[in-house]
């Protein structure tokens, strides 16, 4: 079985809680979110085939320094036959897996944690849960009823399974930064999130999909707490993101 990626970190400290994993990057994605940092992974650029036994064998050279893997990409479940082969292999090895999602398979996400192939989750909150404005976030506003749909449908199934997992929202200057935004996109949450909710700080020091994006500054680190602190009126585990301090709660 092949997979398509771009690339492998081999280790890091900020991709799955309390753990030091290695992170693989899934190419392609359903969605075009216009200020997405990792376009080339989305539209399959500079990205590579590569059969999962190969990949295997990288971890399993590094595995004495690692204690699992965080799936990224682009959309890890769209490649999901190879995806399935890839987390039995890191499970079979004795890795933790954690899996990126933008939840718009959520078939799929429940057969994931059916096979007891995960051991956490990070879901993608692009805004709030209205079809028009979730459309727009994910630049593609002929999917976003369907989006809305689907991510909700998503939410239930981690609800309602024992698996823990956040959910988080990249915050983008003059995008989804408004008060009224953050609070419509919590009250939407606060019914599916007992784990921790947070807030990322956007950066286009790489570029981003669509190039108008690219100039837009940091979000500063003020204003994520500003907003951080709407949503814990909504959550209780509410947390920021940011390249000055890290993860830390508000």
């Amino acid at each position: 079985m092949e997979l398509f990626i771009g690339g492998i970190q081999e280790a890091s400290t900020v991709d799955y809680p309390r753990e030091f994993v290695s992170v693989i990057f899934f190419c392609q994605c359903p969605f075009r979110c216009p200020y997405c940092q990792n376009g080339s992974l989305v539209l399959a650029e500079d990205c590579i085939t590569e059969r999962v036994e190969e990949i295997l064998k990288k971890l399993k050279k590094g595995q004495k320094f690692i204690t699992g893997v965080c799936i990224t990409g682009g959309e890890p479940t769209f490649q999901f036959d190879g995806l399935i082969e890839l987390l039995k292999g890191t499970h079979r090895m004795g890795l933790l897996n954690k899996l990126d999602t933008n939840g718009f398979y959520p078939d799929r996400v429940e057969r994931l944690i059916n096979l007891k192939l995960l051991n956490y989750i990070a879901l993608d909150i692009k805004g709030p849960f209205v079809p028009e404005v979730y459309g727009k976030m994910i630049g593609r506003p002929n999917l976003g009823d369907e989006a809305v749909r689907n991510t909700l449908s998503t939410l239930k199934i981690l609800k309602k399974s024992s698996i823990p997992f956040e959910t988080r929202t990249t915050i983008v200057p003059g995008f989804n930064d408004s008060e009224q935004s953050i609070e419509q996109t919590v009250k939407n949450l606060k019914e599916f999130t007992e784990g921790p909710y947070i807030l990322q700080q956007f950066r286009a020091m790489k570029g981003t999909l669509d190039k108008g994006f690219s100039k837009l500054p940091i979000t500063p680190y003020d204003r994520l707490t500003e907003l951080a602190k709407i949503a814990k009126n909504y959550i209780s585990d509410v947390r920021i993101r940011t390249i000055e301090a890290g993860e830390e709660k508000i």
